[in-house]
């Protein structure tokens, strides 16, 4: 695909993006067609279909959640003894939806914190990266170990640490009270509320 071909395509699938997202945030899920998104984007089927293969596509992106190797780099090389709040910025990483325009993508989060079955989609969708999750952590927290700790303890931290992340991201995007609507990813919030609570686990 040539470089101006790939520019209209580009500009044809945020057109079907934003008019779907809107079209349900203001309908509902259940009650927008593809036609309809078709009609407000000016496009045929034909073209939408060959954007995105279902309407769930066109609202929550083709693409799920994808580890940031510059954001990994950064990730690893940080001397910081804040590995948590290390973490939170790598996972906000994770995140789809529409990072080169905040406005859309906190229309998009709201809209899948709204609607159960998108939101279970996205964390599903979270599932993908857990493994390439547990090896970068093993990797951070290896500079961690105690006098007493084994490798195996090392990984079962990551790997607790890796399932920990979609919890993160859902409250993160839920916002939990009715003053903080859902999203976009508030990982200040999260991390405040980490730090009050980590020390009454005790252990």
């Amino acid at each position: 695909m040539d470089r101006s071909r790939s520019a209209r395509h580009a500009v044809t699938s945020r057109a079907i993006e934003q008019n779907a997202v809107r079209l349900v945030l203001e309908h509902g899920f259940d009650s927008v067609t593809v036609d309809m998104i078709c009609e407000a984007a000016g496009i045929s089927q034909r073209t939408f279909f060959n954007h995105f293969p279902t309407k769930v596509d066109a609202i929550v992106g083709t693409v799920g959640p994808r580890v940031d190797e510059v954001a990994v780099r950064r990730f690893l090389a940080s001397d910081s003894t804040d590995v948590l709040g290390d973490l939170l910025e790598l996972v906000a990483h994770l995140a789809p939806g529409g990072s080169d325009d905040p406005a859309f993508a906190a229309a998009r989060w709201q809209l899948v914190s709204r609607e159960p079955a998108l939101l279970k989609l996205q964390m599903d969708r979270m599932i993908s990266v857990q493994r390439e999750m547990v090896e970068i952590l093993v990797l951070r927290l290896a500079r961690h170990v105690g006098p007493d700790e084994t490798a195996d303890e090392i990984r079962d931290q990551a790997d607790m640490l890796s399932h920990l992340v979609a919890g993160m991201v859902r409250f993160s995007i839920e916002g939990g009270r009715p003053d903080l609507p859902p999203g976009p990813l508030d990982f200040e919030r999260t991390r405040a509320v980490l730090r009050r609570l980590l020390p009454k686990l005790g252990g």
